[in-house]
């Protein structure tokens, strides 16, 4: 349920099949890598937008890619005449699957990938045409916990380990781009303008997080609305650089910032809001006026 990342319907055999994507894979080898930061617990004033966990450091895939470069230099070092081929995140591989059967942890039912340290943790892998001694996999741990089906405010859980992309915070605010949000979801995006951590937040096994080791943070957890929709797309791109939101881009997070705007329900807003009703960007413009709409149902 994918809503409308294409990507990852294309080529589902070598999702499934390493060896379609890399022929001489014999092994592949994965590595975990924490990214939570001490950055408090989340909460803050109604006037700053929140991100993701994950967008605090500085965008990931370099730095893992050159972990496991450094580690496939090693084993290709250390056995002679080996080959190795890494992958961070932007291959065909269904790397969920592959974690999981190298003992990573188990598929939570939010549907991420989960372990005694929580899921705060980003992976990264290499296929090895070598023959190695297989780990074993870890055994389902959840338990009867409903707890991160029971949060998510846009209910885009369907059942346990499903994700419906389509009703997701986390994929609307960062995947979801160009394009206006729903209004049926919009309530529930509460104060996110990129990502959302809810069913992480509440997961049990989040208590035993680790800190990480190798990112350090390069953005807040929380941001001011204000500050955000004064940027121009050009100090948006240079605040931002090397980040996930820049990725994402100025006008998809400013449609997420004038989201949470209106879900604040701050009447301080009301300035900003009425400049975007009538910006030459037709999504920016209606989602301000939709936010306008939702403080002024406010009863004074």
């Amino acid at each position: 349920m994918h809503a409308e990342m294409g990507y990852m319907a294309r080529d589902p055999a070598s999702r499934s099949d390493i060896q379609k994507w890399f022929p001489g894979a014999r092994t592949v080898v994965f590595g975990a890598f924490s990214y939570l930061l001490g950055t408090g617990d989340g909460t803050g004033p109604e006037s700053t937008g929140r991100l993701a966990r994950y967008a605090v450091p500085p965008d990931y895939h370099d730095t893992l890619k050159d972990i496991m470069r450094k580690t496939a230099a090693w084993c290709e070092s250390e056995w002679k005449g080996t080959a190795a081929k890494v992958f961070v995140d932007t291959s065909p591989i269904l790397e969920r699957l592959y974690a999981r059967y190298a003992g990573l942890g188990w598929v939570g039912k939010n549907s991420m990938l989960l372990s005694r340290t929580g899921s705060f943790f980003l992976i990264a892998g290499m296929a090895l045409d070598r023959e190695l001694e297989p780990d074993i996999p870890v055994t389902d741990h959840c338990g009867s916990c409903s707890r991160c089906l029971d949060a998510c405010p846009t209910d885009a859980f369907p059942q346990p380990r499903v994700l419906d992309a389509s009703r997701c915070i986390a994929y609307f605010t960062v995947e979801h781009r160009k394009k206006p949000i729903p209004q049926e979801f919009r309530e529930g995006h509460g104060e996110w303008i990129f990502g959302c951590d809810i069913c992480q937040d509440v997961c049990p096994w989040n208590r035993f997080a680790p800190k990480s080791q190798i990112f350090e943070s390069r953005l807040p957890l929380r941001i001011e609305l204000e500050e955000l929709a004064g940027l121009t797309p050009e100090l948006f791109n240079k605040r931002f650089k090397g980040t996930p939101l820049r990725r994402t881009g100025w006008s998809s997070v400013i449609r997420n910032v004038l989201l949470a705007m209106g879900n604040s329900k701050d009447r301080n807003h009301i300035p900003t809001l009425n400049r975007f009703a009538s910006h030459e960007d037709p999504i920016l413009a209606e989602q301000a006026r939709w936010s306008l709409g939702r403080i002024d149902k406010i009863e004074m």
